[in-house]
C-alpha cells in the first residue's frame, strides 16, 4: 500500500473514531441537560449537537486533517454536518414512505451517511487544507509566490 492510500485509510479510521467519541459527547451532554439542567428535550438535543459539533470539528481539524482551526472551515463543517442530518432524515422519511421497517432505514443510514459525511467534510469543508507532513512550519504559512 502506498503512502497516499495509507493516509486516506487512516484518515477514515481517525474520522470514524472521532465520530464514536462525538456520539458519546452528544449523549453525555444530552443526559446532563435533561437530567441535571431540566431542559426541554429539543433544547437539550440542540445544545448537545452544538457541543458535539464543536468537539468533532476541533478533533477532525487537529487529528484527521491536521490543520489549524478556522471560522470559515467551521462554518463549512457545520453546513456539512447539517447536510448529513438532512440526508439522515431524508432516508428515514423515504424508507418509511415505501413501507420498509424503520430498522432497514437505519441500516441504510449507518452505511451511507458516514461515507457521505466524510466525503463532504474532506473534499469540501477541508478542501485543499491537508497539511503536508514534510513541509516546514515556514512553508506551511508562507504566501504563494506569483509571477509578474
Amino acid at each position: 500500500m502506498n503512502l497516499k492510500a495509507w493516509r486516506q485509510h487512516t484518515d477514515w479510521m481517525v474520522f470514524g473514531a472521532i465520530g464514536v467519541m462525538n456520539t458519546l459527547v452528544h449523549g453525555i451532554i444530552l443526559t446532563a441537560a435533561v437530567e441535571k439542567l431540566r431542559l426541554h428535550l429539543l433544547l437539550a438535543h440542540a445544545l448537545a449537537f452544538g457541543v458535539a459539533n464543536l468537539f468533532s470539528y476541533t478533533a477532525n481539524s487537529r487529528l484527521t486533517f491536521k490543520v489549524p482551526l478556522s471560522l470559515v472551515r467551521y462554518v463549512r463543517f457545520l453546513l456539512a454536518s447539517l447536510a448529513a442530518l438532512g440526508l439522515t432524515l431524508g432516508i428515514a422519511w423515504a424508507t418509511d414512505r415505501i413501507g420498509l421497517h424503520y430498522q432497514w432505514g437505519f441500516a441504510i443510514i449507518v452505511v451511507t451517511v458516514p461515507l457521505f459525511s466524510f466525503a463532504l467534510i474532506k473534499f469540501w469543508a477541508f478542501a485543499g487544507h491537508r497539511s503536508n507532513p514534510n513541509q516546514s512550519a515556514a512553508e506551511k504559512t508562507a504566501k504563494p509566490r506569483t509571477c509578474k
